[in-house]
């Protein structure tokens, strides 16, 4: 093989290495398009998150519950943590600020989704459970504001030694005053190697 060829290998090598895992929830509705992956800074990692929900409105009015998520890179208290959010819904407000702590960071999540029903009211994603690397399992995660319909699906989470620095979102765009909207239907993350600076208890 001549130099050429082996320098195209080897960078090939690296950029493979360098793509991190996709983790991606289960889908129990599949309504809407996917936002655009939005990462962290280089050298940072996901360390807290914020939900976007519209309250509850009743039974005869349409509800969408989630409507997005902000990822903080780095802690929500230090000046130099930023957020990520990918795609966000039309409805709600942006709930508390939850955080691992100073040293844990986001290794997975799970999604409580309302699945398609007879009710012509699909709310989707309701909530998150986000999956922090310094809490001891079976409650090793931190759970969101957002809203109680549907049931808790199955957990996705990183790889050993690794954490969330990528999110991805699917949602519904308003469809009109005639029709139902579920905003908020799934959620994806990019797994990346953790900083040095970043102590893991697991």
């Amino acid at each position: 093989m001549n130099s050429l060829g082996t320098l195209f290998l080897f960078s090939v090598a690296i950029s493979m290495s360098i793509a991190g895992e996709i983790i991606t929830s289960p889908p129990t509705t599949n309504w809407g398009d996917w936002g655009v992956f939005e990462h962290c800074p280089n050298g940072t990692v996901v360390q807290g998150f914020q939900l976007k929900t519209e309250p509850y409105r009743g039974a005869l009015i349409d509800d969408t519950a989630l409507n997005g998520v902000r990822l903080y890179c780095g802690h929500p208290l230090s000046p130099n943590a930023t957020t990520i959010t990918s795609s966000v819904g039309s409805w709600g407000n942006w709930g508390n600020i939850y955080t691992c702590g100073l040293n844990g960071s986001v290794i997975g999540f799970q999604l409580r989704v309302e699945a398609f029903g007879v009710v012509d009211d699909e709310t989707a994603t309701n909530n998150v459970r986000f999956l922090c690397s310094n809490m001891a399992e079976p409650n090793n995660y931190i759970e969101g504001d957002g809203l109680g319909f549907g049931a808790w699906r199955g957990t996705v989470r990183c790889g050993s030694g690794q954490a969330l620095c990528a999110v991805q979102t699917q949602i519904q765009a308003d469809r009109g005053a005639l029709l139902d909207d579920s905003s908020m239907n799934n959620l994806a993350g990019e797994c990346c190697p953790v900083p040095a600076s970043i102590q893991y208890d697991y």
